[in-house]
């Protein structure tokens, strides 16, 4: 079970790299993790996917996945709290990183993408600590809505009364904000969600939350740090007949 949550971390840091340094590749990415995955945890491994090669040779999915899975497996076993376990992931991706994306990506998506990094193996090694057995949906302090449809008509006049920000404004338009919510299903997302959607960086994703939230588009589930979570206002969910849904989350 263990071994197959790492792979899922891993697939997702890997993408994130991915997506940010070699697009190009993207098409291929589901087939060359893959190949990854079926020899991945076995000895060896790093070396016979070429892990080990030279810096020369750039980013490939299977050397970044690699990567990824032995500095897990390393963190995994250091005596130390999971701070410090998330540091040394940081720094190890950011080691190896640093010399493949010179030149590929500006300064500002490099530090993003590690800060995407970091919050995602934050919340693995969260979860690691709490012997978390489910989805994180399962144990959140305030319940999820139900799968509900979204009033896709009312949303859509919303965000269009919106004033929307000039920064971000070719990524984050009232039509492409109108998809990710609606996407959503009225279901409770993170800061992170919106952050990787857009490929936008943090504080321009907290602006636009703040914006949707202060104009009645979204709730927040009045948790702290990363037990934030945000999700569409009730105007904007469809009635559901189940009472518990109707409730106040």
């Amino acid at each position: 079970m263990e071994r197959e949550r790492r792979l899922t971390l891993v697939r997702h840091l890997t993408e994130q790299v991915i997506t940010a340094a070699r697009p190009e590749k993207l098409a291929d990415f589901a087939d060359d993790f893959a190949d990854f995955a079926l020899t991945a945890g076995v000895p060896q491994v790093a070396e016979r996917l070429g892990y080990r090669r030279s810096p020369s040779q750039g980013l490939d999915t299977t050397l970044v996945a690699g990567m990824f899975f032995e500095v897990l497996m390393d963190a995994a076993k250091l005596p130390a709290g999971n701070r410090e376990r998330v540091s040394f992931v940081r720094k190890k991706a950011k080691d190896y990183l640093v010399t493949r994306l010179a030149g590929q990506i500006t300064l500002s998506q490099f530090y993003r993408l590690l800060n995407l990094i970091e919050a995602n193996v934050e919340d693995y090694f969260e979860h690691l600590t709490d012997g978390w057995t489910g989805s994180l949906r399962e144990r959140e302090a305030s319940p999820l809505p139900e799968p509900e449809a979204v009033d896709g008509e009312a949303l859509r006049e919303a965000l269009a009364r919106l004033s929307i920000p000039l920064k971000g404004r070719r990524k984050l338009t009232p039509e492409t904000l109108w998809d990710f919510l609606c996407r959503t299903g009225g279901r409770w997302f993170k800061l992170l969600d919106f952050e990787a959607h857009f490929q936008v960086n943090k504080k321009t994703a907290w602006t636009y939350l703040n914006l949707l939230l202060s104009e009645g588009v979204l709730e927040h589930n009045g948790e702290k740090a990363n037990r934030v979570r945000y999700a569409l206002d009730r105007p904007f969910r469809a009635p559901s007949s189940s009472p518990a849904t109707q409730e106040k989350m």
